[in-house]
This record gives C-alpha cells, sequence and structure tokens, in this order.
C-alpha cells in the first residue's frame, strides 16, 4: 500500500470516529478524532503539514483531558482495563530487546471470519483510536526473571536483557505494578538466537507478503474498515518461501511503515496464512516522522542487525515504495552484511530501472523460489516444498 493511500485511509478511519461520536452526543470526543483526520488528509494530499503538528496534538489532547475531567463518569473511565500488548522480542544468546504498550483494553472478543460488517468496523475503530496509557509501570517476566519498566508518553517501552541468555522461542508474561487498575497480557514470545552469526531475513510486509494494493481508494478504504484478519491474502506461494527460510534457523524480521495500532491484526493474519512468526518493527505515528519513510526504514534495519551482531541478511521488499533505495543504502554501508536483495515488483516499473540495479526483481514467488535454488540459496527439495504449498 502506497503511503498515501495509507493516509486517505487513516483520515478516513478517524473521520468515521469524529462522526460516530458526533451523533453519539459526545461533542468534546469528537475534536480530537477530527483534527487528526485533517493532519492525515493533508500528508495524503501533498499539502504542507503545520510545523509541530504533533506538538498541537499533544496540547489539544491534555486539553480535552482537562475537560473531560469535569465530565460525569470521568472518575470511572480512568479506571478503565488496560491491555499491555507484547511485540516479539528478539536477540542473541549475547543479549536481547523486548518491546511492548500499554493501551486501555477495548474488551472485544477475537476476530471471527463470519462476523458481521459493524462489528469489523467497531473493531478497526477501536484499534486505530486506542487509547495510550502514558508512565504506566510494567512488569515482565521472561527466563524466570522479572523485568520492571515504565511505558513513555505514548505507552510504550522497551526492556533490555543482559547476556547470557537460552536460545530459544521464550514465552514472555506481563502485569501492571505500583496500581490496582486491572491488566491483561496479549501473548509475547522472546525469539533469542545463536550468538554464532548465520543468516537472517529482514522483509517488508505491505506488497511484499500481504496483498494490499487497491488502485481505487474509495475501495481501499472500504476493504480496511469493514475487515479483519481472515479477510487478508497473502501473495501465491510466499507462506512457503518464509516456512523454508524458518525451517533453515533463519530469524525473521519484518520492519513496516504499518502502524503498530494494527500490529494483533497483522500477527493474526500471517498466523492464519501459515507465515511464520517473527520480531516485528512498526511505526508509532506519535512520534516517527510520517513522511520520512527511507530514513525509518534504514534507521530501523540498522537497529535489527545490531540486536543480531555478525549476521548476514536477506533483504525482502516491493516496488510498490521505497524498499528499493532503502536496501540500496544498507547495502552500500554494509555490503558484506547482504547476502540477497529480493523486490517483489507490484508496480509497471521497466525490470531495467535503475533503481533496482543489483537486486533481485521477481513477479511470482514460484519464480523467486527457482531462482534462489539456481544461485544455491535453497536446495531443490526446498524449492519443491515452496512450489507445492502456497
Amino acid at each position: 500500500m502506497s503511503y498515501r493511500k495509507l493516509h486517505w485511509v487513516l483520515a478516513a478511519v478517524v473521520a468515521a470516529v469524529a462522526l460516530v461520536r458526533f451523533f453519539s452526543g459526545d461533542l468534546l470526543g469528537a475534536i480530537f478524532p477530527l483534527v487528526l483526520a485533517l493532519i492525515f488528509a493533508s500528508i495524503a494530499a501533498d499539502y504542507p503539514i503545520i510545523r509541530g503538528a504533533r506538538r498541537a496534538w499533544r496540547a489539544l489532547r491534555r486539553w480535552i483531558f482537562v475537560l473531560l475531567l469535569a465530565a460525569p463518569g470521568a472518575a470511572s473511565a480512568a479506571e478503565d482495563p488496560a491491555l499491555i500488548l507484547l511485540y516479539n522480542g528478539l536477540g542473541t544468546e549475547a543479549g536481547a530487546r523486548i518491546w511492548g504498550r500499554v493501551v486501555e483494553d477495548p474488551g472485544l472478543p477475537p476476530a471471527t471470519a463470519s462476523e458481521g460488517r459493524l462489528m469489523r468496523l467497531r473493531r478497526t475503530v477501536a484499534v486505530m483510536e486506542s487509547d495510550e496509557i502514558p508512565g504506566a509501570k510494567v512488569r515482565l517476566e521472561v527466563l524466570g526473571k522479572s523485568h520492571e519498566v515504565r511505558a513513555d508518553d505514548e505507552g510504550f517501552f522497551t526492556a533490555s536483557l543482559n547476556g547470557p541468555l537460552r536460545a530459544g522461542d521464550h514465552e514472555v508474561t506481563a502485569r501492571l505494578a505500583g496500581t490496582r487498575r486491572k491488566s491483561r497480557s496479549a501473548p509475547g514470545r522472546l525469539l533469542v538466537w545463536p550468538r554464532k552469526p548465520g543468516v537472517a531475513v529482514i522483509s517488508d510486509i505491505d506488497d511484499t507478503i500481504l496483498r494490499t494494493g487497491v488502485g481505487n481508494k474509495a475501495k481501499l478504504v472500504g476493504k480496511v474498515l469493514f475487515s479483519n484478519a481472515h479477510d487478508l491474502r497473502s501473495f501465491s506461494h510466499a507462506p512457503a518461501l518464509y516456512r523454508a527460510w524458518a525451517r533453515r534457523g533463519y530469524p525473521l524480521v519484518y520492519v513496516s511503515g504499518s502502524p503498530f495500532n494494527l500490529y494483533p491484526r497483522i500477527t493474526r493474519f500471517m498466523a492464519l496464512r501459515g507465515v511464520p512468526a517473527g520480531a516485528f518493527f512498526l511505526k508509532d505515528f506519535g512520534t516517527d516522522a510520517l513522511t520520512k519513510q527511507v530514513a525509518y526504514k534504514v534507521e530501523r534495519i540498522r537497529r535489527v542487525m545490531s540486536l543480531l551482531p555478525g549476521y548476514r541478511f536477506i533483504l525482502v521488499g516491493d516496488s510498490g515504495e521505497k524498499d528499493p533505495e532503502v536496501y540500496r543504502k544498507i547495502q552500500r554501508a554494509h555490503p558484506k552484511q547482504v547476502v540477497a536483495t529480493l523486490i517483489h515488483r507490484v508496480s509497471n516499473e521497466r525490470t531495467d530501472a535503475p533503481r533496482f540495479a543489483g537486486q533481485l526483481l521477481f513477479n511470482w514467488y514460484s519464480g523467486l523460489a527457482r531462482r534462489l535454488g539456481a544461485k544455491k540459496l535453497l536446495t531443490p527439495a526446498e524449492v519443491a516444498a515452496v512450489l507445492e504449498r502456497k
């Protein structure tokens, strides 16, 4: 999905939230999503965004919060249960990190394939409008030890674990500390890889694994608003290729410009389609620059490399946005650490366009598997397995 289209979608989602609140009589509650919709729309329309928009946004939210304190029922709202979202941690036996976020629990049941359109809309609005709990104190339990961390202003927290650590896939649990507020923790894992260098895969998601390209903006908005993880589709043979890499023991790291709000939907989609689990680096729309996509991805990939020291990397992306430019920067800065750069061709550009120089461009994952086999990056048996399973 192009970032301009994504911002049109986000503008439509938060505008829908504003309308719902307005017609339900919550006039104050409609102000913030309306302002946010205008900000997203200004980015999508390529107009200069007002400087300091994030500071203005936060200031507006503070004023709204102050006003809501005087409203009936505000005191009970402060005690809404919390949801601790755990994003899979990553590292080696020498050290690792765990990420997560604390938000107000929307209290929605798990998505199902049969739920109605209104429930899907409600779920999308709840996800995109998630209310973070700034400054929350979180106690993590992993590998038999406790780690206490505090969330930042956006509800995000990070825990650094020093080695030696035991290699493997470890369960992480979390709960709020120092408060009587009720909380629950979404499942989380810590993926610890051997200290001995190997090969890892860094992959984009949208238009690389997940089919998201839609030419009609209205259809795109409708698809996002009225869908859940069961509706999302992967490209043929893509899950099988990622499973082949996982069986080889390659760490899988997904770096995407999608917001962290969509993490539950993305991970559920991957589980349903058979895409192996991995660590995720997504975007925080509250702090990450919305328009600096190349700089954002380059910084995240370098962070991944620092967590897997000595590893070499297969980089996978698509031609729809800036993945070729992002990966070229990584190739130039770390030529000995890049095994291959694989670009899924989803645009109508010529295959010999300069932006693809030195990168393996492919149209279908079946063809990619054969080419990786010819380059001895997959065995004949692995190629056959990819072609057999979609």
